[in-house]
């Protein structure tokens, strides 16, 4: 157990300021995933940042994990093509648990949390504890925090039912003050009913900020509006 410990104080004096390379990466990866929020992407801020962070990980095993293996003479070993094989492989693993329902897509960041357990099992293999433990509580930390405090800035998809009057431009002017209040019409399907009337069955992408009840609201201010089924 001593030996354990002392293997792991040591490289923790030699491996330490990896940490901030990993730190920067999910930095990183935040204000990438952020800027793609704003932008009304699926895929946000924890997504892009474990995934930053997880490829700063597996650079960094396949840079300085196999130093080991260079004091047998004459050894000739590509190790790093194994942990290469083990992210590609992982890659599929993670793609099983992404979901498409119409324009939505669920499971992104389980499956970039996958990719990067992945690489933090490389370097626990390499003996890389201290990048290793640094990644899991790293990413911990992060979700933990962005799941409270920043998931409210990432967007969410929502259906509703909206009958409108059958008149002219009824429809188009709806759209255009959705649009006005940065909700996204993802899709729209349209039927006429006998009673003069149109049902709008919608699709939108919203900020999370953004309650239904704005949508209401929004409905409210539209002389056309009939009713709204949320």
């Amino acid at each position: 157990m001593q030996n354990i410990l002392d293997a792991v104080y040591s490289d923790f004096s030699a491996n330490g300021y990896l940490l901030v390379r990993m730190v920067l990466a999910g930095f990183c990866g935040v204000v990438i995933g952020f800027e793609r929020s704003r932008r009304q992407k699926d895929a946000g801020i924890r997504t892009h940042m474990i995934v930053a962070l997880g490829a700063a990980l597996a650079m960094i095993v396949s840079k300085y994990g196999f130093f080991d293996l260079l004091q047998f003479e004459g050894l000739r070993a590509d190790a790093s093509r194994i942990a290469s094989n083990v992210i590609t492989g992982v890659g599929f693993l993670g793609a099983g648990v992404i979901f498409v329902k119409d324009v939505s897509i669920k499971g992104l960041t389980t499956a970039a949390g996958i990719w990067t357990t992945a690489s933090v099992g490389l370097a626990i293999g390499a003996g890389m504890y201290t990048v290793a433990l640094g990644a899991t509580l790293l990413m911990v930390l992060f979700q933990l925090v962005f799941h409270r405090f920043f998931t409210r800035l990432e967007n969410t998809v929502n259906e509703f039912t909206v009958t409108i009057s059958d008149s002219l431009n009824a429809v188009k002017d709806f759209r255009a003050m959705l649009e006005k209040n940065k909700i996204l019409v993802e899709n729209c399907k349209m039927s006429r009913n006998d009673d003069s009337t149109i049902t709008l069955d919608i699709t939108i992408k919203k900020a999370r900020t953004t309650s239904m009840d704005e949508i209401l609201l929004i409905a409210e201010q539209n002389e056309h509006i009939i009713s709204v089924e949320i």
